[in-house]
């Protein structure tokens, strides 16, 4: 069955009630296709083709509201197209990732494609559904994190706090087989999520998940902590960050705009946490630091 595109150029300042009349007239979505200080162009989907006669009347009538005439309704068209099956469409496009020189971030349908492929033999596989929880390893954020993590030494014991799907629990799990590794995200959602990910990736007994945040983990009980969070949520949760941390250990942020960047440095180093090393991409930072080592006892 064919579904149904109309387009239209309005004033910016008339989008929202535009999208409005859209809706009203039965719009089953509504994307934005270009914008510029002139006009921004909207296109809408109906699944019946809608009266373009009435429609561009209303679309008309909705830009008097705001006294401009109906010359600024421009490139108003629609066009029937056929039916496609989006959702396969979207798992054809989905390609296995590689990041950094260790990972290789799999789709679910596209396990045994990678597995087949030479040149990713000697990366470590993460399968991960695309558009669960935050996590899926292609967002700058989790690719920054998994590009540290991969030039750590091996831990002791590992906590991921705001696991997401896991993807961070799980890398670290892979990376470091003998790790004690705990998780941790204060959705139960995301955490049944996270477990579900656990056990696609085999590693379900090795990663302890549970609802909560670092506040409910001992201290001085892990040489590694990842927070791929926000800048807003790190500066809250900095004191328990750093209390978890056994002396020397490491923290992995992540999620932090590069402008917020400075203030997290800050924030960090106030608990007394010192930055190591950092990555930027695009506009997201991350930063390694690190807890100050035990002092030697005097003699």
């Amino acid at each position: 069955m064919p579904f149904h595109l109309v387009q239209a150029t309005i004033p910016p300042d008339a989008a929202d009630a535009v999208s409005e009349a859209f809706w009203q007239a039965g719009a089953q979505g509504i994307e934005t296709l270009a914008e510029t200080e002139a006009g921004l162009t909207l296109r809408a989907s109906f699944l019946a083709a809608p009266d373009a006669p009435a429609l561009q009347a209303a679309l008309e009538q909705t830009l008097a509201a705001f006294d401009y005439p109906a010359e600024r309704l421009q490139d108003f068209s629609t066009e029937p197209r056929p039916y496609e099956d989006w959702l396969a469409k979207w798992k054809a496009d989905w390609k296995a990732q590689p990041v950094g020189r260790r990972w290789l971030i799999v789709p679910p349908w596209r396990r045994d494609e990678a597995r087949s492929q030479a040149e990713w033999a000697e990366r470590i596989p993460l399968d991960i559904e695309p558009g669960m929880a935050f996590g899926t390893g292609t967002h700058e954020t989790t690719r920054a994190c998994l590009r540290l993590l991969e030039d750590l030494p091996s831990p002791r014991a590992i906590l991921d706090i705001g696991t997401g799907t896991g993807i961070l629990a799980i890398a670290a799990a892979k990376l470091f087989p003998q790790a004690d590794c705990a998780a941790c995200d204060t959705d139960p959602d995301a955490v049944a999520i996270a477990l579900e990910n656990a056990r696609l990736n085999g590693v379900e007994g090795r990663v302890r998940l549970s609802a909560g945040s670092a506040k409910d983990f001992p201290a001085s009980r892990f040489d590694l902590a990842l927070a791929n969070l926000t800048a807003e949520v790190i500066a809250s949760l900095a004191p328990d960050l750093a209390r978890v941390l056994r002396p020397g250990g490491k923290l992995i942020v992540a999620g932090v705009l590069t402008d917020r960047r400075a203030g997290v440095i800050a924030t960090l180093s106030a608990v007394g946490l010192q930055l190591r090393t950092e990555r930027v991409d695009g506009e997201w930072w991350a930063g390694l630091a690190e807890a100050a080592p035990r002092r030697p006892s005097p003699r």
